[in-house]
């Protein structure tokens, strides 16, 4: 046997499909989400004999399929019929009135914005949509400035579906009441994969990325393990492909052991330290400090140490939830009042 056999040449590769580790890749099946996708559908079917459709919340952590399953759906839909429109946008991404609007007149086509308002806008596209029945898929709802769009959408667009995306399982209470009312929304909870339908999920992931021999199958053990402890499918994938990379810089043709190590070593210092101001520091460590207190008392300690107005408060408290280190729960069914948790605090560098 050639001593230089387990090294690629220049002309070699590991993947056979490296997309396929991306977390945005789409399969042809998405696994172990047949009732939440069965659920959706049910929302978006009266649409298909032109009736209104259902509004839904769709919750859960983070990395467990809410987005992907959305995406698939999307896609199906508009292979199935040309009378649905289906928008899909990212409100982390698109997180204003006037942005959403925007990426609305984007996927329409509609490229005459040059100065026009948003309501302008708005009224344009809205004679468009309006032509036919349509499904809004906004993701990250929880990380838009403001609502205002959903109220724009309830009141001038017709026959519609509004799915709503967010990893807050308390999002339903935050919203106002009036808007609440309009909306009437079902609720579908995405829980997490259990350890052996990530092991399945992750197989599947690494016969379509990789040339069969690639990844041994004791490795799966490892990076199954390590994506359950995260509960956080994108970090499996991170792993896969990066200890791909690492094998493939070496011009290794199997991926080892040490090579995943290198893959987590290199996930665990890439967290980039969060970006708080003086206040929103001095307020999260209030908050360490008194955990699953009441937004009311953290602010009567707040103002102790001679701080700032409630709306100051407030305010620094929703950059602490949308950087994901806090969850407000709601105590009451107006959503008026909150217990504040911790969200995984001893991770996060300042």
């Amino acid at each position: 046997m050639s001593l230089f056999k387990k090294y690629l040449s220049d002309s070699e590769t590991l993947f056979k499909n490296e997309t396929a580790l991306d977390p945005n890749f789409t399969p042809k099946k998405i696994q172990f989400r047949e009732s939440e996708n069965e659920y959706i559908v049910t929302c978006i079917k009266p649409l298909f004999q032109n009736r209104y459709g259902k509004n839904l919340i769709i919750y859960g952590p983070p990395g467990i399929g809410k987005t992907l399953a959305c995406i698939k759906i999307k896609e199906e839909l508009e292979e199935t019929t040309d009378d649905i429109l289906v928008f899909y946008i990212n409100l982390w991404k698109k997180n204003t009135q006037y942005k959403i609007i925007l990426e609305l007149c984007a996927q329409l086509d509609y490229k005459f914005i040059q100065n026009k308002s948003a309501d302008e806008l708005f009224q344009i596209i809205k004679s468009k949509i309006n032509q036919k029945s349509t499904v809004f898929i906004l993701d990250e709802i929880d990380k838009a400035d403001s609502l205002e769009i959903l109220y724009s959408l309830m009141e001038d667009i017709y026959k519609k579906t509004l799915i709503l995306i967010t990893n807050d399982k308390n999002f339903i209470y935050k919203l106002d009441p009036r808007l609440k009312s309009r909306l009437l929304p079902d609720n579908l909870e995405f829980k997490p994969y259990s350890q052996i339908e990530i092991q399945k999920i992750l197989k599947n992931r690494i016969e379509l990325a990789f040339h069969v021999g690639v990844f041994p199958n004791n490795n799966l053990n490892i990076v199954t393990t390590k994506t359950y402890e995260s509960a956080d499918i994108r970090k499996g994938l991170f792993l896969l492909r990066e200890s791909g990379l690492i094998a493939e810089s070496q011009s290794l043709k199997q991926i080892s052991s040490k090579h995943i190590e290198e893959a987590l070593a290199k996930l665990e210092t890439s967290n980039k330290p969060l970006n708080l101001d003086i206040d929103e520091k001095k307020i999260f460590k209030i908050i360490s400090s008194n955990p699953d207190r009441t937004t009311q008392e953290i602010f009567n300690l707040y103002q102790k140490e001679g701080n700032k107005s409630e709306r100051t408060f407030q305010r620094k408290l929703k950059t602490l939830e949308k950087a994901n280190l806090i969850e407000l729960e709601s105590m009451n069914i107006q959503g008026r009042h909150y217990k504040i948790k911790l969200r995984n605090s001893k991770s996060k560098d300042f």
